[in-house]
């Protein structure tokens, strides 16, 4: 798996608000109005700007390559424009609190005013005069003028401290971005590839395991158990509860040391190949859960 394309620093949010204009749209109490117009007809505020968001050098827009095709994935370093960004894209602009516990989050489907700006360029290069009408028979295609992006935020990956891993605080935050990146890309390949196939709890296992492969070329069962919250005696607090059914919540600990016994076997059949190609490895396991 590659990157294709790199955006860095203001550029990557100026790229994005050009084709989702609701961007434009700072959070505030209103500010609905303005965001459905910007969102559902591409029309952009008076004065618009993006001055809400603070920015950093580091930000950045990447499409990665994936054997599903490619997914964008905005990286926001500072939280508070992650939690912005979640704001106006995830609430319509609403300054509504984001969990502190969101660290990352998938928007599908969202109205891509860049491709509807191609579509018509390339409709009047073709000689075309009612673009009304041809608008409206795209329109009305599945998924016509539509995109998924993944934002995710910088910080320790599932919350977990440096000093409960094998790495140095700056070497843990960059591996936890990536860990990050690939674990929602694993998301996106499933969804895509397997849209029927929705296991929550082995999902989160599989995708952390995308995860520390492509970050860090090797499965570790200590980390991915750490990770959930799970271990071989059962929960020990972690994000496992938060995709567990209310059946699977009465038996958290029986649930727990089952996937801990799962990661222990992920790791025994994590050899050299699986780790070249973490995405094949992902769409195994997904054919033959081990919970």
């Amino acid at each position: 798996m590659e990157d294709v394309k790199s955006i860095k620093g203001r550029e990557a949010l100026e790229a994005l608000a050009r084709r989702f204009p609701q961007l434009y749209v700072a959070p505030a109490e209103g500010a609905q109005d303005a965001h459905r117009a910007a969102a559902g007809r591409g029309i952009a505020p008076e004065g618009a700007n993006l001055d809400h968001f603070v920015g950093s050098p580091r930000d950045e827009l990447r499409e990665v390559d994936t054997p599903a095709g490619p997914v964008e994935v905005l990286f926001l370093e500072r939280r508070c424009d992650f939690e912005t960004f979640l704001q106006v894209v995830g609430h319509k602009s609403a300054p509504v609190p984001i969990a502190r516990t969101v660290g990352a989050i998938t928007f599908r489907g969202l109205a891509d005013w860049g491709k509807v700006a191609e579509a018509f360029a390339a409709y009047l290069a073709a000689g075309g005069d009612d673009w009304g009408s041809e608008f409206a028979r795209l329109a009305s295609q599945p998924g016509a003028f539509r995109s998924e992006i993944v934002v995710i935020s910088e910080g320790p990956y599932s919350n977990v401290s440096a000093d409960e891993t094998p790495y140095g605080p700056d070497e843990w935050l960059r591996i936890s971005r990536e860990i990050r990146l690939h674990h929602e890309c694993a998301h996106v390949v499933c969804r895509r590839t397997m849209p029927d196939d929705v296991l929550p709890v082995w999902d989160e296992v599989t995708a952390d395991v995308v995860g520390l492969l492509c970050a860090t070329a090797r499965y570790d069962t200590a980390l991915a158990a750490r990770f959930l919250g799970v271990s071989e005696s059962g929960f020990t607090g972690g994000r496992l509860a938060e995709y567990l059914s209310e059946e699977q919540a009465t038996r958290i600990d029986e649930v727990a040391a089952s996937i801990y016994a799962a990661c222990e076997r992920i790791e025994q059949a994590c050899g050299p190949s699986e780790a070249a190609d973490p995405f094949a490895f992902l769409l195994a396991l997904k054919r033959s859960p081990l919970v």
